[in-house]
């Protein structure tokens, strides 16, 4: 808490003439107005939330703020998980009635679009936060929802890369230069790729000759 400073009537607090000099300041709450569980939400409100935990993620992605980012996305997946589930077994009955007023949902196929763009967003957070193996699973999800997503499939082959996966690393630039051939980012990793392959199999001849030497 920075206090800069502030006061209430003749209580005010100024901050130490040393700024080297740590200042504790007490927070009382004095009310709290708990929001409501997932499952005490309709459908529409859990979309809406949905929306929200999305766009907040990327102000904070954009403010540097990975670790509040990936929460927002993980947030919001929760949510739509059960929504998608949810639509699939009711496909015909898009249609709901809320106080008194009929809101339309967005069919399944769109709810899948915003799924993959949320695991793809998580995918990138967890690449920023060192956790390949999560960066993986997520763009992995991304890519099998919608499969001509681009960065999803950039994102599966930069965290198999580094988790030393190289074949699954080289089928997703691969495919990734499918939709989007020439793309300078796949071509550079792809190269890294088969450097980095020339290399290990050059170590493993090398150890392989001193073992039958």
């Amino acid at each position: 808490i920075l206090l800069t400073p502030v006061g209430n009537g003749p209580e005010t607090v100024h901050q130490p003439a040393d700024e080297n000099l740590p200042l504790c300041a007490t927070v009382e709450l004095q009310s709290f107005t708990p929001g409501k569980e997932s499952w005490e939400m309709s459908a529409s409100e859990k979309l809406e939330w949905v929306k929200t935990h999305k766009e907040r993620g990327g102000v904070r992605f954009r403010s540097g703020d990975v670790w509040g980012a990936s929460d927002s996305y993980s947030r919001a997946l929760k949510l739509l998980i059960p929504l998608c589930g949810c639509l699939e077994t009711k496909r015909d009955e898009l249609q709901i009635r809320e106080e008194g007023e009929t809101q339309q949902l967005p069919s399944p196929d769109k709810l899948k679009v915003i799924k993959a763009e949320l695991h793809s967003n998580l995918s990138l957070c967890q690449l920023k936060l060192n956790q390949p193996e999560r960066a993986r699973a997520s763009a992995a999800k991304a890519t099998q929802l919608e499969p001509g997503t681009c960065k999803a499939w950039y994102r599966l082959g930069q965290a198999c890369q580094i988790l030393n996966e190289l074949e699954e690393a080289k089928q997703a630039f691969k495919k990734l230069l499918q939709l989007q051939p020439d793309l300078p980012a796949a071509v550079k990793a792809l190269k890294e790729i088969t450097s980095k392959e020339r290399e290990r199999n050059a170590q493993l001849g090398h150890r392989l000759s001193k073992m039958f030497s």
